[in-house]
């Protein structure tokens, strides 16, 4: 059976969020570093909250650094994934806004 949409999110997200924290210098915790590399997807995990909270508290000198590098395929993909998850929480908040 092929994996969900859903389900392949889940593991690019985990590859983000190694990425982000291998260029920090940073451990990854073992979940997610499984989640990342497996093909099994018995071992997702669903890291969004951390992956934003991490990217939240770069510096400016490491987002440009580790984010908006253009010779980077993981840095361009996390880029597009900051700026998407960003649209989604704007308008998360305007429709909480608006119609309740």
């Amino acid at each position: 059976m092929s994996p969900t949409n859903k389900e392949l999110q889940l593991r690019k997200n985990c590859k983000l969020y190694v990425y982000l924290l291998v260029s920090q210098g940073k451990e990854v915790p073992e979940e997610v570093q499984e989640c990342a590399n497996s093909y099994d997807f018995d071992f997702l995990v669903d890291c969004v909250a951390q992956l934003s909270a991490e990217i939240e508290g770069l510096d400016s000198d490491a987002f440009e650094k580790i984010v908006n590098n253009k010779e980077s395929d993981e840095a361009r993909e996390l880029a597009y994934w900051w700026e998407m998850h960003q649209m989604a929480n704007s308008l998360g908040e305007k429709i909480v806004k608006t119609c309740l």
